[in-house]
């Protein structure tokens, strides 16, 4: 499966990631709002899974199925091999676990995710 890495500067970024914005689903699966800042690279299988990372940081994480979360965060480990962490929908708490990340609650929906040793 194929993850595209995209940012707001990407040729056709917006034909992609305009249903993500826009999208009600997205907003109510994930209870996040998505925005398309400048410094984000976007990982995105189209009309499937979307997510984003500044500086080492995941800002969003939306996937249709389990698989398509893992091809994702794939990817995102791929570009950030050294240092990841983010707060992400607790219902990927699974495929972060199975990437080798740890994981702790954060609040209601979400929890922590972080390959790294934890700063305070």
């Amino acid at each position: 499966m194929k993850v595209l890495k995209l940012n707001r500067e990407s040729e056709d970024f917006y034909v992609y990631m305009g249903p993500v914005f826009g999208s009600r689903l997205v907003d109510m699966d994930t209870r996040d709002r998505f925005y398309d800042d400048a410094d984000k690279q976007w990982y995105v299988v189209p009309g499937k899974g979307a997510a984003s990372v500044r500086e080492g940081s995941i800002r969003n994480f939306w996937a249709v199925s389990d698989e398509i979360a893992d091809a994702m965060i794939a990817a995102i480990i791929e570009d950030n091999p050294r240092r990841l962490d983010g707060v992400v929908p607790m219902q990927y708490e699974e495929c972060f676990k199975n990437a080798g990340f740890h994981v702790e609650g954060y609040r209601k929906n979400f929890i922590r995710v972080y390959r790294y040793e934890k700063r305070h």
